[in-house]
């Protein structure tokens, strides 16, 4: 099992749980695509190109891909489809599926290309030739139809693209990948490869033109895993509830709303697997529940497993943890209905998602999960992780604006996401989308409603900005319940990585109203009243000025 880094703060946490346990920070293993970049890897490439006037047949195979909106599939696959893992030059052990023919003469590839059709399935057909050593995807047969961004739909078809020793295209041919019994792999030197793989597109004139993904070392592997999911009985009515806990990869205490289910001695959670959405189980004798290792979680990136561990402080000669796999339990409250994780004075008690692999996924701690109590007004908890890139300036003069929204409040207790909007600050004002340049947009926007996308300019967790002169970009969230308005603190991030909060008082009917929705210019001053031409380091007084006149003046520290 991977060895695990124990960090313990000094501070004790008290979560609402029965007994405090040290904040522990574990090393757990980052997951190939987990990034934001590479996250952006299928969204964000040449999206102001169409196809038919860039690419030819001696694109560049690192130049030219091609960006999708929408994808139908068009292949059937026969027989029954298996479970498989696939490999190639970026990723390892993702999750497909591969189906044989009863005839044995044809196999099936569910999403040979996962990165572009994402959790959609689009079939891929090869015949296996008559020795039963290779297989062939025929060059004449599209596994599906994919609409670029700029309304462009082209039928795609998986073939081999050969280059010059610049990696530059100069015809396409068949894909022929070794038949090795139940395993298909690429006939070729792994360690280095000169074969490339792509997904293309055909022109109106029949030709294969640029390309929406191209790979490298490619192999499937059967796999032989537990891929059977946790189903509640029939007929069986879950009840809402909120999960609170540390998760490993926020560093925060956090909360979703979820579900739980009992029937007699069963408990089924569907938050519990370290904040993945999915059900395990465990038994209830007398207030204890407990819930064992091994479930299968689903998979995305990798097949995914609930995994409870523990340590109890114990580190080997080279300093680090040494984990244990054992149970999760939780004290169960019948009076309040709440389960709270067990704990000692001995032993630290983990939630862990393990990946196909064994290696720890990502991990969470001191859960709480009650039952919910309906939602309330309250104060949206800051967005964080902000941070401005210029990676795409220079193809069509658009930053990338990253941010992070989490639907909390500022005590970490969940948020109705329907409620939650947020505004984009430039430079302090907020910043209105106009149709004119966000052309997805139907009409100017100024509040966006939480995890709004357009397919385009807006996505979750990233938004384009196309403006060249501007010193900080900056979030504020706004949640509404019966009438109510609250606002987060305004957080901003200059391009050098440097952030400042403004702060945002909860006075509704006063600075929130006027800070929010009616702003018309910000200055700046220091200490001794001289006015800046805008925020400086250190402690400046903001003087905000609405549209009536009315003026609010606040102080603001940036670091």
């Amino acid at each position: 099992m991977k060895k695990l880094l124990l960090l313990v703060a000094a501070a004790m946490m008290t979560l609402g749980a029965t007994a405090s346990t040290p904040q522990v920070a574990i090393q757990a293993k980052k997951a190939p695509g987990s990034s934001k970049v590479l996250e952006l890897r299928q969204n964000i490439v040449e999206k102001n190109f169409d196809a038919t006037n860039l690419f030819t047949r001696e694109t560049n195979v690192q130049a030219g891909a091609l960006r999708a909106k929408a994808a139908t599939a068009f292949v059937t696959p026969e027989g029954t489809p298996k479970p498989y893992i696939l490999n190639d030059k970026y990723y390892s052990n993702v999750p497909v599926s591969v189906s044989m023919s009863d005839d044995g003469t044809k196999v099936f590839f569910s999403n040979l290309f996962p990165y572009v059709f994402a959790d959609e399935e689009a079939w891929a057909q090869a015949n296996v030739s008559e020795d039963g050593k290779t297989i062939t995807f025929p060059i004449d047969l599209p596994i599906a139809e994919l609409t670029t961004s700029s309304g462009t739909t082209y039928s795609v078809y998986p073939v081999e693209m050969l280059t010059d020793e610049a990696g530059f295209v100069k015809s396409f041919q068949e894909l022929v990948l070794v038949k090795d019994g139940d395993r298909y792999y690429i006939d070729d030197d792994f360690e280095h490869p000169t074969r490339y793989i792509g997904l293309v597109p055909k022109g109106e004139n029949g030709e294969y033109i640029g390309h929406f993904d191209s790979t490298q070392k490619l192999a499937f592997e059967p796999y032989e895993g537990n891929v059977d999911l946790v189903e509640l009985p029939e007929g069986a009515e879950p009840t809402v509830c909120d999960y609170y806990y540390f998760l490993s990869t926020e560093g925060t205490y956090t909360g979703k709303q979820g579900l739980i289910y009992t029937d007699g001695n069963d408990v089924y959670m569907n938050m519990l697997a370290a904040g993945m959405e999915a059900w395990v189980k465990g038994t209830k004798e007398g207030n204890t529940v407990t819930f064992k290792g091994g479930q299968y979680l689903g998979k995305g990136e990798y097949y995914f497993y609930f995994q409870p561990f523990f340590a109890d402080g114990t580190l080997d000669e080279e300093g680090y943890l040494i984990p244990q796999p054992g149970d999760y339990k939780m004290i169960y409250d019948p009076e309040t209905g709440k389960y709270t994780a067990y704990s000692d004075d001995v032993k630290y008690y983990f939630v862990g998602v393990y990946i196909s692999t064994g290696q720890l996924y990502q991990y969470a701690y001191n859960y709480v999960v009650e039952p919910f109590a309906g939602f309330k007004p309250a104060i949206p908890a800051d967005a964080h992780d902000l941070q401005i890139s210029d990676m795409y300036y220079a193809y069509y003069g658009a930053y990338l604006f990253f941010y992070t929204i989490d639907p909390l409040d500022v005590n970490g207790k969940t948020l109705n996401p329907e409620f939650l909007s947020y505004y984009i600050y430039v430079d302090d004002e907020i910043y209105n989308f106009t149709h004119d340049v966000y052309t997805k947009l139907t009409e100017d926007m100024t509040l966006i409603p939480y995890g709004f996308s357009e397919d385009w300019d807006f996505w979750d967790g990233y938004t384009y900005l196309y403006e060249n002169l501007f010193e900080t970009v900056g979030v504020q969230t706004v949640y509404t319940v019966d009438g109510v308005t609250n606002y987060s603190n305004v957080v901003s991030v200059d391009l050098e990585g440097n952030t400042y909060t403004m702060p945002a008082p909860q006075d509704i009917d006063g600075l929130e109203n006027m800070n929010v929705k009616e702003v018309t210019s910000v200055e700046f001053y220091d200490a001794q009243g001289r006015k800046l031409d805008g925020a400086q380091p250190g402690v400046n007084v903001v003087k905000m000025i609405a549209s009536d006149g009315s003026v609010k003046t606040v102080k603001m520290y940036k670091k």
